[in-house]
């Protein structure tokens, strides 16, 4: 069973270590680590919580496990939840993304309830010029997910977007 599990680390060295060792001892297999760290030079060090997420491969028994072991050592749980999705995909869009109402496109997506835009990284060089989309949609499985990318070739032709789909996908 895939899951999330969000925790919250103190903001000193080793944290990480820490939380990962109950992940390690239990035999759960970790798929993904998200770690953002944003240095400010007016926080005072270790006084300052941080957000980790977690996505582990795991039965309900191994993660009732490392969660007592991190609360054990003081790491607090945030939320624990079974992932929805099981394909993951990121796709590039490349046009006047924006101009076209990128909103629409993430709408029209997320509408089908078979998959969902989950983040998006945009690039735009200047406000009249093409810009980019890096896109990474999450769907219930492999028959949703091609709907999806139907669906999204649909959409920026309608739009004349430039859609780029990985190797495999194509």
């Amino acid at each position: 069973m895939k899951v999330t599990m969000d925790i919250e680390l103190k903001d000193e060295p080793g944290q990480l270590i820490l939380a990962l060792e109950p992940v390690s001892r239990n035999n759960a297999n970790l798929i993904s680590v998200f770690h953002y760290h944003k240095t400010n030079s007016n926080t005072k060090k270790g006084g300052e919580k941080l957000q980790v997420q977690l996505v582990l491969d795991a039965k309900g028994p191994v993660i009732e496990k490392i969660k007592e072991d991190m609360e054990k050592t003081g790491i607090r749980i945030l939320r624990i939840g079974e992932e929805k999705y099981g394909e993951t995909l990121t796709i590039l869009m490349i046009g006047h993304v924006v101009n076209t109402d990128i909103r629409d496109t993430i709408s029209r997506i997320d509408e089908t309830r078979i998959a969902e835009v989950i983040s998006m990284s945009l690039s735009m060089p200047e406000i009249d010029k093409p810009t980019s989309a890096a896109v990474t949609i999450n769907a219930i499985g492999k028959e949703e997910m091609k709907k999806t990318i139907a669906l999204l070739k649909e959409i920026t032709k309608e739009k004349n977007i430039q859609l780029i789909l990985p190797i495999e996908i194509e």
